[in-house]
């Protein structure tokens, strides 16, 4: 969908910042500014900085990548406005020879090749596996290509729609790949998303998925999300004004950042890299942080509102068609919390598509406690996290370790993906798809 100039712009800096480096930011670790809302100084820059050079795994300099781009036989009929992603995408490194497949799942609201998958790829690549990465099923064009409702963001559905994909990409893949076996991972939602596909896989047998590793994965979707609309309310305010007032504050750093500058490059993406200095303070990297999730949600409530006919910002009777302005609707949804589209598109569906449900199961179901039972006793399941993710609260992550037991490396530091590609999270990362990892050896 069409977004207006300040999402926009908005979005371009903090996809900089999330690329970009430590040092090559010169922002102090002294910043003035306190940590808003609900993570850590330290936490909000590892989110944003992510790892630094020096720190990352050694990673393979190319890695051979394949677009396949698939028609789904059960899609359901493409609104007009969405005529471009008739067809879902995902990313294939093969291998040369014979060689297990790594299916990677990407983050909440992301397709299937971004930064962080790249990273993931490389290393797993560089391991010896074919990799095969795909995008969130709350990512708009899987939403459209993919998905069985339309309406994204149900642990179990969603998990049903990936299944059957990865059923008929697997199938499809030329015939001089030869898979040895099969392992499954993701990031973030993604990484909630991949037990749930192994489980599936248990019961239904298809494609017999080896070991699932969760990085940094929520245990309750709706409980993480409510703590980054709370970072959003804290960092950015409520109405169209808080972001306006962030997106202003942010271009005329930049601005200021061209005219004082003499080395400044002319190509895009070193000027989006450079832009990342703009962020200085605690709270402008909460707001950030707390933008980017919400752009993902605009994407997602917009789909599931047209596909569910519930009329929250889409008039039913008139949908969109290609050409159409959506600025006003994109303002309107850049307001609205995960709570409302919970409430007013995800609710109202299942309610009335799945027998003998409510709004506290529906609720329940949106968790890893709903496979509780098979995360505490299959070894093939595994986790990574930091002891600072900004998605988890101290009762969600005790419950994590807990029920993994043992089968779970909690990092002291990197709040949420910060430390995505650093050597220690690479190897243990590897070491477990392995089957080799354990806290008695880590």
């Amino acid at each position: 969908m069409k977004c207006p100039v300040a999402i926009a712009l908005t979005t371009l800096l903090f996809a900089a910042v999330a690329t970009a480096s430590g040092p090559q930011l010169n922002v102090s670790a002294s910043a003035s500014g306190p940590a808003t809302g609900l993570a850590d100084s330290a936490a909000l820059r590892a989110t944003v900085f992510g790892t630094p050079p020096q720190d990352m795994a050694s990673l393979p300099e190319s890695v051979p990548l394949e677009e396949i781009d698939v028609a789904l036989p059960w899609v359901r009929p493409v609104p007009a406005v969405f005529w471009f992603d008739r067809r879902l995408r995902v990313w294939f490194a093969p291998q040369e020879k014979p060689a297990p497949l790594a299916i990677v799942i990407s983050g909440i609201g992301t397709d299937g090749n971004t930064s962080k998958l790249s990273t993931l790829r490389a290393a797993l690549y560089g391991a010896g596996y074919h990799v095969l990465t795909m995008p969130s099923p709350t990512f708009p064009g899987f939403i459209v290509s993919t998905s069985s409702t339309g309406v994204a963001g149900d642990l179990l559905q969603d998990g049903r729609d990936l299944y059957a994909a990865m059923q008929l990409i697997i199938a499809h893949l030329p015939r001089h790949i030869q898979v040895t076996d099969v392992d499954i991972l993701g990031y973030s939602l993604g990484g909630a998303n991949a037990a749930v596909v192994k489980s599936i896989d248990a019961v239904e047998g298809k494609l017999k998925i080896h070991r699932a590793v969760m990085i940094n994965p929520p245990v309750s979707l709706l409980t993480s999300v409510t703590r980054l609309d709370k970072l959003f309310a804290i960092s950015i305010g409520s109405g169209d004004a808080g972001v306006d007032r962030l997106y202003k504050r942010l271009y005329t750093r930049l601005a200021n950042l061209y005219r004082t500058s003499a080395n400044v490059p002319s190509d895009d993406t070193d000027l989006l890299a450079a832009a990342a200095t703009v962020l200085k303070t605690d709270a402008d990297f909460s707001a950030a942080i707390a933008l980017s999730f919400r752009i993902a949600l605009v994407n997602m409530f917009f789909a599931g509102d047209l596909y569910a006919g519930t009329g929250v910002v889409v008039d039913p009777r008139q949908p969109p068609r290609v050409g159409d302005s959506l600025e006003e609707t994109a303002r309107t949804l850049r307001d609205k919390p995960f709570s409302e589209y919970f409430a007013r598109v995800f609710a109202p569906y299942y309610l009335a598509h799945r027998a003998n449900s409510t709004l506290e199961s529906l609720e329940a179901d949106n968790s890893l406690k709903i496979i509780a039972a098979t995360l505490r006793s299959n070894p093939d399941y595994y986790a990574q996290t930091n002891s600072d993710d900004l998605i988890l609260d101290k009762p969600e992550l005790a419950w994590l370790q807990s029920t993994m037991h043992g089968r779970i490396a909690v990092y002291d530091h990197g709040g949420h993906l910060g430390n995505l590609g650093e050597r220690r999270q690479i190897a243990d990362m590897l070491d477990m798809l392995a089957g080799r990892w354990g806290d008695s050896t880590h």
